[in-house]
């Protein structure tokens, strides 16, 4: 109230009225006018210092997030790494290996060990992508296309884990009949069906991620948005099923 009443007597002595010869309405109009200049350089205030505050809060949020992904990716990149070399050496020997002992289950543990190989490059380039430069989209449909679906998306390194999955139940499907039905194995395992055990992983890991990913997978706004345009619900109701079986 002491800023209004200096504000009504600035205006009298610039006026050069005494309070006398202002009028009851003009000095009411007058002191009614400072009053809500005042109200509302105290909500402005007010305003300042919670907008100051939120923006604090706002900014170190972001901070936390930008920390984690770091670690994150950081830790993933290692364990690429690590699987790259471990995958490698073990494929290398198997494939040195395989001439004396060609059997079907050298066959089908090289097959995985290709799958997880291919599984830890793929996982690397995201990582390695994501920590240099980031996933920059220029404009051109289909080179934003192929960076979305091939890189950002991941469905590289979701089509060898579930191919190496369904490799090591395959891995254990034959080793059960070998040991427990052996007389039956002996008698009617065949040459092709080892062929039909590399390829089948390979082959339902493209069925349930890479054919999906093509036609539902695009980049809007800047942004990637993976298994995001379906022809209706009930196909995505379907894949995010399957997803959560495999």
């Amino acid at each position: 109230m002491s800023y209004t009443n200096d504000c009504c007597g600035l205006w009298r002595e610039h006026t050069n009225l005494s309070k006398s010869e202002m009028s009851g309405n003009t000095e009411e109009k007058v002191c009614s006018i400072a009053d809500n200049v005042t109200e509302a350089m105290h909500n402005l205030n007010n305003v300042n210092v919670e907008t100051t505050g939120a923006l604090t809060t706002n900014l170190a949020i972001p901070t936390q997030e930008l920390l984690s992904a770091q670690i994150l990716s950081t830790v993933a990149l290692t364990v690429g790494v690590f699987g790259i070399i471990t995958n490698t050496a073990v494929l290398a020997v198997l494939l040195l290996a395989r001439q004396e002992y060609g059997s079907s289950i050298n066959t089908l543990i090289t097959n995985q060990s290709a799958m997880d190989l291919f599984t830890s490059a793929s996982t690397l380039v995201i990582y390695v992508t994501m920590l240099t430069h980031g996933f920059v989209y220029s404009g051109n449909r289909l080179v934003d296309k192929v960076i979305c679906v091939a890189i950002e998306s991941g469905v590289f390194a979701a089509f060898g884990t579930t191919a190496a999955k369904a490799g090591l139940v395959i891995i254990t499907l034959e080793r059960y009949f070998k040991v427990v039905h052996a007389v039956a194995y002996r008698r009617y395992y065949r040459g092709w069906m080892t062929k039909a055990c590399v390829a089948l992983p390979w082959i339902g890991g493209a069925c349930l991620y890479i054919i999906p990913a093509i036609g539902t997978t695009t980049v809007r706004n800047g942004r990637c948005m993976r298994l995001a345009v379906w022809p209706n619900k009930h196909m995505a109701t379907v894949k995010y099923n399957s997803i959560r079986v495999v």
